[in-house]
């Protein structure tokens, strides 16, 4: 299915939106891309809810589709990702979210603004600390960032990060990070450097206050996000639980076909219960 797409304006950010949506369905999910990824990152959750729950999916606007409508002067902080989904979830009001990576910290900060439609949430690959495996992902790769050194960036993503994809999307990775202005390279500079300063304690008072149901998912292999430290966010998301994914890593449903359809399985038995079709049946 071909996707509806609209630029929304918002705080003279022009945001890209793609909305696949289902006739007689009602419910619907948001995706928050992780770092410097785009809405390609979401084929597989639009196949997975294919006729059961609407899909919408945006780019922030240093990257992907919003890119060629912005004029990037500066750094986009994650309090202005927080302003960006909150009001794209006010305009479109679904039901459910759904992050990758990095993206769960500005939506785990969203959910807790509570002034939103939201009814449940699924957080993926997030972690609260950082391992010692991602603070070396981090120096290195920010040293290279602020180098210019876009092919060496590309490939620690894919050594590093990436490590268990196959090699027709490590493929696919490398040509887009390598390919990004350097205007994005600054944005992606600056993230990691929020990344590198994430303090679980600075942001106790702010996971407290969320009051839907979350459900974190973690690769099994993952080193960067690890599955035992996403369970300290027990102590402070009121309605939690966890779910890891045998034998994947960071990228979990895009690196396996049995990846995939664990993902898949997750995801619909949380969103979607009364529908769950098989993935091969979805595409």
């Amino acid at each position: 299915m071909k996707a509806e797409t609209e630029i929304v304006d918002i705080n003279g950010w022009l945001i890209h939106v793609e909305k696949y949506c289902y006739p007689g369905v009602v419910e619907s999910l948001i995706c928050v891309n992780g770092a410097l990824s785009t809405t390609l990152a979401f084929r597989n959750c639009v196949k997975s809810f294919k006729h059961k729950v609407n899909v919408i999916l945006f780019d922030l606007p240093f990257i992907g589709q919003s890119r060629t409508h912005n004029v990037i002067t500066r750094p986009l902080p994650k309090s202005e990702e927080v302003i960006i989904l909150n009001a794209l979830i006010a305009r479109y009001s679904p039901d459910y979210l759904l992050s990758v990576s990095w993206g769960g910290l500005a939506a785990l900060m969203t959910l807790a603004t509570g002034q939103h439609s939201i009814r449940k949430a699924v957080i993926a690959s997030f972690s609260p600390t950082i391992t010692p495996a991602m603070a070396s992902y981090i120096k290195r790769a920010r040293m290279l960032l602020d180098e210019g050194k876009n092919e060496a960036v590309a490939t620690l993503l894919n050594d590093e990060v990436g490590k268990y994809l196959p090699g027709l999307l490590k493929q696919v990775n490398h040509e887009h990070i390598k390919s990004l202005d350097k205007e994005t390279y600054q944005q992606a500079s600056f993230h990691i450097g929020q990344i590198n300063q994430l303090r679980l304690e600075d942001y106790v008072a702010i996971f407290k206050k969320i009051e839907q149901p979350v459900l974190f998912v973690n690769g099994e292999l993952d080193e960067y996000t690890r599955p035992e430290d996403i369970r300290l966010m027990a102590d402070y998301v009121r309605d939690c639980d966890f779910r890891t994914v045998p034998e994947a890593g960071h990228f979990l449903d895009m690196e396996t076909r049995a990846a995939a359809q664990q993902v898949h399985r997750i995801l619909n038995d949380y969103f979607a219960p009364a529908g769950l079709l098989p993935l091969s049946e979805t595409g």
